[in-house]
């Protein structure tokens, strides 16, 4: 019998999302237009969110290149 790891998916707000990377809410639109950040899913009419782990990997991913030498 194999047994599988589920990570728990939260999802999160843009306020959250601002919060947690320290991007204003424009800068994090913007870099969603431009392919650069993760993009959010539309939860119903009026939500939209982004799930929390993939937020994380991305700022993992700017640490990673920040300990590389490589720029924002």
């Amino acid at each position: 019998m194999s047994r599988e790891f589920v990570l728990p998916r939260r999802t999160i707000r843009v306020g959250q999302v601002s919060e947690k990377t320290g991007l204003a809410e424009s800068s994090i639109w913007r870099l969603v237009r431009l392919c650069q950040f993760p993009r959010p899913m539309k939860l119903s009419p009026g939500c939209t969110a982004w799930f929390e782990h993939e937020i994380d990997e991305w700022l993992d991913g700017k640490g990673s290149a920040r300990e590389k030498g490589g720029g924002a």
